[in-house]
């Protein structure tokens, strides 16, 4: 079986040129027709689109199932602001993970569903802490990813795909520990930057892994050359699963 596996953050809708447009980002989510899709900054009743459900809008647009999970609230406590986990399969949330933060800084979460194929599989949606957020930001993603490790372990929830806004790059102590279990998909064209950091310049920091090791084969990895609905270029990858 092949799965295409797509995540994106969204950026609360908001394109680079300022422009609120969620059909926008389906349109070009559309395109591309994921088995799986991780979403991240998804927002219901966001400001500047008050009223506005994105993940449940984007999901009936694309005929899929999603699971969103709140990371904070927005909007004087009126909106929800999160990640999303969406397929056409059938899913079920599995956990909710809050993931270490220093007090004072903005919370952090993974979901993780089930997704019943023929041979069920699990999928697991994130967005850590930015580069320079705070002193020591580096050390949390580096223990988020060992959260989301034993959760998953814990769990028993394998094979796994894993995917995200990592905020985080190749050859940092957090892609190096990810990638000591995990496949981590975007080795197969690491240059092509998915976003500019704020402290590190363009890097590729959203990524798409895969567990065990070998459980998936990569048939393509591809970056989608769009900086306009939204300030993340997506990443796709199509992968194998045994039958």
């Amino acid at each position: 079986m092949n799965l295409k596996v797509m995540t994106y953050n969204i950026h609360s809708s908001i394109g680079t040129d300022g422009k609120v447009d969620w059909l926008r980002i389906a349109d070009l989510i559309k395109k591309e027709a994921p088995d799986l899709l991780a979403l991240e900054e998804v927002t219901v009743n966001h400001a500047q689109s008050p009223g506005l459900d994105v993940p449940r809008s984007i999901a009936g647009e694309l005929d899929m199932n999603v699971c969103f999970g709140k990371a904070i609230p927005i909007n004087d406590g009126k909106g929800e602001y999160g990640v999303a986990a969406l397929s056409p399969h059938p899913i079920e949330l599995v956990e909710k993970i809050y993931l270490p933060t220093p007090d004072g800084i903005e919370k952090r979460i993974a979901v993780i569903v089930k997704v019943q194929l023929k041979k069920p599989i699990f999928f697991a949606v994130t967005h850590f802490s930015y580069q320079g957020e705070f002193p020591g930001d580096e050390e949390y993603r580096t223990r988020s990813a060992e959260l989301i490790r034993k959760t998953l372990d814990e769990k028993g929830c394998y094979p796994v795909i894993w995917a995200g806004d990592f905020n985080t790059f190749q050859s940092t102590p957090t892609v190096d520990f990810i990638q000591s279990s995990w496949d981590v998909h975007n080795n197969a064209n690491p240059d092509i930057p998915t976003a500019h950091c704020q402290h590190a310049g363009w890097q590729q920091i959203d990524f798409i892994c895969s567990a065990p090791k070998n459980a998936f084969r990569l048939l393509e990895f591809k970056v989608i050359d769009d900086l306009l609905a939204s300030d993340h270029r997506p990443v796709c990858a199509t992968l194998q699963l045994p039958e």
